[in-house]
């Protein structure tokens, strides 16, 4: 590797660090109760859901309370939402800074995505409290389920790179975006076991990351059941969605000012 890129990777992490930093500060300085809200999130939304699927509807869950069954697929979606959502916005929200100055513009999307890391932390011990309360216990096999947020880091940063650079072109791909979480949302198993899809369409669960990355850990929390499989074969879709990214980005860096 030659001095210029050794360089030109100090100065993007540099940036990166810079970036990330400022929107973990920044996100909730004037909000009420600051950074409760990391906690707060997820514990209430955990909760409609457990009321509405749990007590109302009764979905089954095999013998797993469901509260702590809905907040093992949340801990995975609350990260790839949130961190696509900002990120869809962070080149048309730093217009000002790009056509100012020059740099590599997918530092901004990238940091949006790493500055939901601390939330994705506070949600797994607010996961490991709540596994325990439901009288399981955790064991090393717990403490493992963090290999997740590489893949996991991985896809949603692929998708908020390309997503970031659409919603910049076409203002309006932000509310395909939000249409796109819905049907994403219902077509994971967040809120219901993958063994009420039908098995002519289990099929489908493999093309979906989230959906093995979930199956992962509720495999491994609940039935001491390491599928390493799910996994692997998570790992290079999330890295193909990621190099798509990187690629497009590579492609139009030096126009998105001009798109913008």
């Amino acid at each position: 590797m030659s001095l210029m890129n050794i360089n030109y990777l100090r100065h993007y992490f540099q940036l990166l660090e810079v970036f990330t930093l400022r929107e973990i500060k920044s996100r909730y300085k004037a909000s009420l109760l600051g950074p409760l809200w990391i906690v707060l999130y997820p514990l209430f939304t955990a909760v409609i859901l457990n009321f509405i699927f749990g007590k109302f509807i009764r979905i089954k869950t095999e013998g797993i309370p469901y509260f702590v069954f809905v907040l093992s697929g949340l801990i995975i979606w609350n990260f790839f939402q949130q961190g696509v959502d900002l990120a869809k916005n962070s080149l048309v929200w730093n217009r000002e800074l790009i056509t100012k100055t020059a740099f590599s513009t997918s530092v901004l999307p990238f940091s949006y995505v790493l500055s939901k890391i601390p939330d994705f932390l506070v949600y797994l011990i607010l996961l490991l409290v709540s596994y325990n309360f439901n009288n399981y216990r955790a064991n090393f096999s717990y403490f493992s389920i963090v290999i997740i947020i590489l893949p996991l880091i991985l896809l949603t940063s692929g998708v908020a790179l390309i997503s970031s650079l659409t919603n910049a072109v076409f203002r309006d791909f932000g509310k395909i975006v939000d249409f796109a979480f819905m049907i994403i949302f219902y077509a994971t198993p967040i809120i219901y076991p993958e063994s009420l899809i039908p098995a002519k369409f289990k099929f489908m669960l493999y093309l979906n990351p989230l959906a093995l990355l979930i199956a992962f850990i509720r495999n491994l929390l609940f039935r001491s059941d390491f599928r390493l499989h799910l996994y692997l074969l998570s790992f290079p879709m999330s890295l193909f969605i990621f190099l798509l990214g990187i690629i497009l980005f590579k492609n139009f860096n030096k126009k998105v000012a001009d798109l913008i």
